[in-house]
């Protein structure tokens, strides 16, 4: 039997086990990015390591005893925070990389919060759960937190290449010099001039990430993807593909409003694309 008690964190800190542990109390088996850490486990093992982590959980006092052993008390932040991570049919896996900060998580999200789930600074063993607040707030956190230039130019055109070709030319970009990567863009784009401002933006970028959103349904995740590139002057938003038998992708100069706008437009009601593979 669950209740609620009154505790407020400003982040909760499970370990794997733990995490599992409160997911499993309430009914979920569908943790995004959280391996199984009772994989290989046997029946009596995975019983020992349970008292064990019971007992974690009620030292921290995100768990209390009721009348009996079996009657579980969990903190109301802690139920919360677990139960939109377990529950939860929409969620974007984020990676970001700039000077001051690499991040790689999940957001949770429902039409009233969104709950960030991420692995710890001190050790992978850990992750941390934040609330965001609702899908409005989280998208502007999030744009702000990806260091997007106000402003990019709006009046070079899409650029549509091989994902492959491109994904190539990335991971060559640091050693090629610009002339050599606008090249090898316009010979793929046939657009010289916005082939040349996509070559400087992976040349200078300051920025750089992905997302996926995952929508559930009764067979399990449908999933689409997207990517972008923040240089000196201006922002690239990079659209793609998620299915291995095709090989697109689209890449679109976007200010910062553009992407935001996207970004909660996309959280707030995912669209029924071909992407989804």
């Amino acid at each position: 039997m669950l209740a609620a008690n009154e505790i407020r964190k400003a982040a909760i800190n499970l370990e794997t086990k733990e995490l599992f542990f409160l997911a499993g109390i309430l009914g979920s088996d569908r943790l995004l990015g959280v391996e199984d850490p009772f994989l290989g486990y046997l029946t009596d093992e995975i019983a020992a390591e349970w008292e064990n982590v019971k007992r974690a959980l009620l030292t921290k006092g995100y768990l209390t005893l009721g009348d009996s052993e079996d009657e579980l008390t969990m903190a109301p932040e802690v139920f919360a925070r677990v139960a939109i991570a377990g529950f939860a049919e929409r969620a974007c896996w984020v990676r970001y990389e700039h000077a001051s900060e690499s991040f790689e998580g999940y957001l949770h999200i429902t039409n009233e919060k969104v709950v960030e789930v991420a692995r710890g600074d001190e050790s992978d063993s850990f992750y941390t759960l934040k609330e965001l607040g609702n899908v409005q707030a989280a998208a502007d956190l999030l744009v702000e937190r990806m260091k997007w230039k106000e402003e990019s130019l709006s009046d070079l055109p899409a650029l549509l290449l091989s994902r492959r070709k491109f994904n190539d030319l990335y991971e060559s970009s640091k050693t090629m010099d610009i002339e050599e990567l606008s090249h090898e863009l316009s010979q793929s784009t046939g657009d010289i001039e916005a082939s040349w401002a996509l070559a400087k933006c992976l040349k200078d970028r300051v920025c750089e990430g992905e997302l996926q959103l995952s929508i559930w349904n009764e067979d399990g995740w449908e999933s689409q993807g997207a990517a972008f590139i923040v240089g000196q002057t201006m922002n690239w938003l990079i659209r793609m593909s998620l299915r291995d038998e095709e090989d697109w992708l689209v890449a679109t100069p976007a200010t910062k409003k553009q992407f935001q706008d996207m970004l909660l437009l996309w959280l707030e009601q995912p669209p029924e694309t071909d992407e989804r593979g």
